[in-house]
């Protein structure tokens, strides 16, 4: 199906983003890092927008859907940087691998019909995920966790899960009604607004983001990107399943990192990687 391929793309567009988080949220913090991404994304998409001028057209609707989508993200990005924040990958992947497994399941509750070998692809999926996660590790990161503040990442990863959830619903939602950049883009106004509450530094300080600026304009142009193709597969049947293309997103980040930066994959990480190539190959076809 064409919607897990669209969230394949949105998977390599998110993983190529997550390269640039630790450091970024080290120099911000991390819900800063989110807001200054949420507003530089919302500048790149602006031309676009404009260009289509389908935005004049908006209904109410599918701008109010858009809105949510933005508060949806807003607190599904702000609470997983939290979570990078607090803990390693090797924790935070695993807790947060399954939100693609909640959208699915929305989707049954509304009409979706998943065959048996279908379900088995999800589970498959979501397993791949899970061992990619868990077996990662952030060697240049130093990222350690204090056993006191578990519960603290455990919150964050269920507030990232669910969040991430909901922005894919509402987004695909939005898409068909407003168009999936207006949704994009709409919806960072509303990220940025309720991100701006929760900004652990001054605004004067987000001067500092000068520092790397290249930095924050790839993770925005990858950010937006990522989520309007995600929006996109709202115009299709089986658009549940574009969330099962996002779970290949740990999967990619570790081949980009052996890759690129010379790290090195666990054998436990390379099953994990078959797994999900298995399970979403099964979903992608007809």
């Amino acid at each position: 199906m064409f919607p897990v391929l669209l969230g394949l793309a949105a998977a390599t567009c998110w993983s190529i983003h997550d390269m640039f988080t630790g450091r970024m949220t080290r120099l911000l913090g991390p819900v800063a890092t989110a807001f200054v991404v949420m507003l530089a994304g919302a500048f790149l998409l602006l031309p676009i927008v404009l260009w289509r001028g389908h935005i004049w057209q908006a209904d109410l609707a599918g701008t109010m859907q858009a809105l949510a989508l933005g508060v949806a993200y807003a607190l599904g990005m702000a609470a997983l940087f939290k979570a990078f924040h607090l803990a390693p990958v090797s924790v935070v992947g695993p807790l947060t691998a399954g939100y693609p497994a909640l959208v699915v399941i929305w989707g049954v509750v509304h009409g979706l019909q998943p065959t048996a070998l279908q379900w088995a692809a999800v589970a498959v999926t979501i397993a791949g995920a899970v061992i990619v996660g868990r077996l990662a590790h952030q060697e240049d990161e130093g990222a350690t966790l204090d056993p006191a503040r578990m519960p603290e990442v455990a919150l964050a990863s269920v507030i990232a899960s669910v969040g991430f959830a909901a922005a894919v619903i509402l987004g695909q939602d939005a898409a068909v009604a407003l168009g999936e950049y207006e949704a994009t883009f709409v919806s960072r106004f509303s990220a940025a607004l309720c991100l701006l509450p929760f900004l652990e530094t001054k605004l004067g300080a987000l001067r500092r983001v000068t520092r790397l600026p290249w930095g924050i304009f790839i993770m925005a142009a990858m950010d937006v990107a990522a989520l309007t193709m995600i929006n996109a597969a709202g115009h299709l049947p089986g658009k549940e399943y574009a969330a099962m293309g996002i779970s290949a997103y740990g999967a990619i980040a570790v081949v980009l990192a052996m890759v690129f930066l010379g790290e090195r994959v666990a054998r436990g990480q390379w099953l994990g990687i078959a797994m999900i190539v298995s399970g979403v190959t099964v979903l992608a076809l007809p």
